[in-house]
């Protein structure tokens, strides 16, 4: 089952701007960006009045990024992986990888391709917020891995930018990040495989954060289902998907199933 702490938001996620001139790239300044998303609380909050409750349920979740299995991914048919950063790759506005996932990162890099993994952020390289990239640059030099440049927030918008990056289908895609609202939604309207990975730390969020994760937590925890259900869809390490090899299921990708 999930862990029994309340997930920890993605900082770079669930937010919209105050009106403010452009910050430098090394500032913080996703922090000061953490209002409300409106279209991803209204497309989240809707799903308790529609039978699209299992968009905010992953595939898989898993304590970090190094319980998945690439090379598995890979075989599979899957061609690329799209991170989010904060609390899935970093601390929250942190400008180095989180030690713990460093190496794994790298398995990904080199199993995928580098051109074929990629961060897609909530700030850098959106074009409301980094209009000229030089955020999403900066965190490339700074991380090892490509920002994806794109104009709509997660969980809104469309694939557009990461079908022309990757050349492949979104089916063939491997959404990983630690925020049911804006990633795993995202990942699952566009088809691809969710992977909802637990956050490394609560450290540094603001007040509207705390209450949009506390939702998420309590929505995704009422409207999952136990294995065993006649709601696969509704059940991480069981939830359907085109590319999970005959006679196996979505944990067929996690290093070690069961271990939480």
């Amino acid at each position: 089952g999930p862990p029994a702490e309340a997930p920890a938001a993605d900082a770079d996620a669930a937010s919209s701007p105050e009106p403010a001139p452009s910050p430098a790239p090394s500032s913080s300044y996703g922090a000061a960006m953490q209002s409300v998303n409106v279209a991803g609380v209204s497309l989240f909050a809707g799903m308790a009045f529609t039978s699209s409750k299992a968009l905010c349920i992953p595939h898989v979740e898993v304590p970090d990024i190094r319980w998945v299995d690439w090379r598995a991914l890979k075989r599979a048919g899957f061609k690329a992986c799209v991170f989010d950063k904060d609390n899935t790759l970093t601390a929250p506005y942190e400008r180095s990888v989180e030690p713990r996932v460093r190496d794994a990162l790298q398995e990904c890099i080199a199993v995928f391709g580098e051109q074929n993994v990629a961060v897609l952020s909530n700030s850098a390289g959106l074009t409301q917020y980094d209009p000229t990239g030089a955020v999403a640059d900066e965190l490339e030099a700074a991380l090892g891995i490509g920002f994806v440049r794109h104009s709509s927030k997660k969980p809104s918008g469309s694939c557009v930018a990461l079908e022309e990056r990757f050349q492949c289908a979104p089916t063939d895609m491997v959404m990983l990040g630690d925020r049911y609202l804006t990633d795993v939604v995202y990942g699952n309207r566009h088809g691809m495989f969710t992977v909802r990975c637990a956050p490394f730390t609560e450290a540094g969020e603001s007040a509207s954060i705390r209450a949009a994760k506390w939702i998420e937590e309590v929505a995704v925890r009422w409207w999952r289902k136990p294995e065993g259900s006649k709601k696969p869809e509704r059940c991480p390490g069981k939830k359907p998907h085109a590319n999970v090899p005959e006679g196996k299921d979505a944990s067929h990708f996690v290093a070690s199933p069961g271990v939480w």
